[in-house]
């Protein structure tokens, strides 16, 4: 069988719902609304991996990890953890644009003004 290939999710904002920005560290918010039915069809068609940038030190990926095991369902999550950037088919992050080749697409000042979903 043909290895799956990678969806690289972020946490903050795309999986924890992360209204209040960052607040030290804490992990404070919710499970983003749909999330869970969307993981499990997901991981029929992608091997799913989460980086973000708490993956830097242990510490964050435990935290990330305690923290999906309290939220979710009471089955094996289809998730894996990444400290670095894994070579992913696709990535899914609230504060990313898709590179189209035209540089003139990203003007800095609307870049400067961007507003994730959970800020507007």
């Amino acid at each position: 069988m043909p290895e799956l290939p990678i969806l690289c999710l972020d946490f903050d904002g795309v999986i924890h719902s992360y209204e209040r920005g960052w607040q030290g560290g804490e992990i404070y918010g919710t499970v983003t609304p749909g999330f869970w039915d969307w993981l499990f069809k997901a991981a029929k068609h992608f091997r799913i991996v989460i980086y973000s940038s708490r993956s830097k030190t242990p510490e964050g990926i435990a935290a990330m990890r305690a923290w999906l095991d309290d939220q979710g369902p009471d089955e094996p999550l289809p998730v894996e953890f990444s400290a670095e950037k894994p070579p992913a088919f696709l990535t899914i992050d609230d504060r990313a644009l898709t590179f189209n080749g035209n540089w003139a697409m990203y003007d800095p000042e609307e870049l400067r003004a961007f507003k994730p979903w959970m800020m507007e």
